[in-house]
């Protein structure tokens, strides 16, 4: 630790350059003022780009049935084909690589299509398995999800999203147990979900009617069919060995060639996770290489300023060397000065930062200020110890060749000096 005299007397050093150390600081002041806001965007574009795909299974496959493109086993090229309950025994039966699986059954929008009483509204109906909440993952805010059970029993019952929700009931009306009609038919609410992902199969979860899969096949005649079929991976499985598992054994069951890529569409969640890390990573290196550019800028004013002092005050370390001052007094004097004009530039800039960050989260929060893909802006305790750490060590650096140069100062440079 520096004693109170050493630090009295590098503040007056300071002072007396007071211009020239103001606008040399205000570099360090820029430099972790710009990485502390960079930072703080780059926070809110990861945040508002991952609620795009918030609860969504990232080892999640959907696979889809199109025209065969090729002749096979007797079967003409361009045969029309679906899914079917059978298909879902032999993918439990014989697929390694999955763990939940959930077949999937459609009933578009028509006009009006789901009322109770005198409301009424125009929304999605998707029939599901229990392990399709486990893909999608929403939020529950009353009751439950589909279960066994109500797959067993073909019971009439169903899920209905948040905007549902809003416009069936009033707000704060328990929904559950209540009866809505879907498509003319009716089924008992057991749960409400809401959903911020912007990724969804078959409609968004806010806006659909989920059903019981097994209820929705006998009640709406649609026979064994699947229209779509959703699965996530086991631990230690690539999305892509269950795709190509899935389609080898979907289509052997239907005698589709093998080598007919497109009688059977797919895609995985992986890849596009996959692509917002790399996305992520590409904001991190540039929130990194700006910000620590215009703080290495500050940094380097700071250097230049301490070797134009240590070059007008070569008398006085002279003297200070032939009365008996070691190297590490010298050192301490220099490092000193770097460092508490660094701190106090760089501080003052991070506290600026923040403050600017809390400014724009509170507009947000508020519904003042609006911007599609980002959350509100932040820092995290972590990143702003981590920051800190920068801060303290740029002083450092900053007056480190200043300091080797104040070193090299002999008493008689300080008699030429004179």
């Amino acid at each position: 630790m520096f004693d109170l005299d050493n630090w009295k007397e590098i503040w007056i050093t300071i002072t007396r350059n007071k211009l020239r150390s103001i606008l040399t600081a205000f570099g360090v002041f820029w430099g972790i003022f710009m990485l502390v806001i960079l930072i703080g965007i780059g926070n809110a574009f990861k945040g508002g780009m991952m609620q795009v795909v918030d609860g969504f299974a990232p080892n999640s496959c959907f696979f889809y049935t199109e025209l065969t493109s090729e002749a096979y086993k007797g079967y003409r090229k361009g045969r029309y084909w679906n899914m079917n309950n059978k298909d879902l025994l032999l993918i439990r039966e014989k697929a390694q690589s999955v763990e939940h699986i959930s077949p999937m059954l459609f009933l578009w929008r028509s006009d009006k299509n789901i009322v109770r009483g005198e409301k009424t509204g125009t929304y999605g109906i998707k029939g599901v398995y229990p392990e399709n909440f486990i893909i999608e993952n929403p939020r529950i805010m009353y009751g439950r999800v589909i279960n066994d059970v109500d797959i067993k029993n073909n019971r009439k019952v169903c899920v209905i999203g948040k905007e549902i929700y809003e416009t069936l009931f009033n707000v704060g009306d328990d929904p559950i147990g209540q009866y809505i009609r879907v498509r003319g038919i009716y089924f008992q609410v057991i749960g409400v979900i809401s959903s911020t992902a912007q990724i969804s199969i078959g409609g968004r979860p806010e806006t659909t009617v989920h059903l019981p899969f097994s209820t929705m096949q006998k009640t709406y005649n649609k026979g064994d069919v699947i229209d779509f079929l959703g699965c996530t991976a086991k631990p230690g499985y690539p999305a892509k060995v269950v795709e190509e598992e899935v389609k080898s054994i979907v289509k052997n069951a239907h005698d589709i060639s093998p080598d007919d890529d497109k009688a059977m569409g797919s895609f995985n969640a992986e890849q596009i996770f996959q692509a917002f890390q790399a996305l992520f990573f590409g904001v991190d290196f540039l929130v990194f290489f700006v910000g620590m550019g215009a703080l290495l800028s500050g940094i380097i004013g700071i250097s230049n300023i301490m070797l134009v002092t240590v070059k007008e005050r070569t008398r006085e370390i002279g003297v200070r060397r032939a009365l008996g001052a070691g190297p590490v007094t010298i050192v301490k004097q220099v490092l000193s000065e770097s460092l508490l004009l660094t701190s106090i530039a760089g501080l003052i800039g991070f506290l600026f930062g923040v403050a600017l960050l809390e400014f724009v989260d509170y507009m947000m929060e508020n519904g003042v200020l609006e911007i599609k893909l980002f959350v509100p802006p932040f820092i995290s305790f972590s990143t702003a110890i981590k920051a800190l750490i920068v801060l303290v060590i740029s002083g450092v650096l900053a007056g480190l060749m200043p300091a080797m140069r104040a070193l090299r100062i002999k008493a008689i440079d300080a008699i030429r000096d004179e």
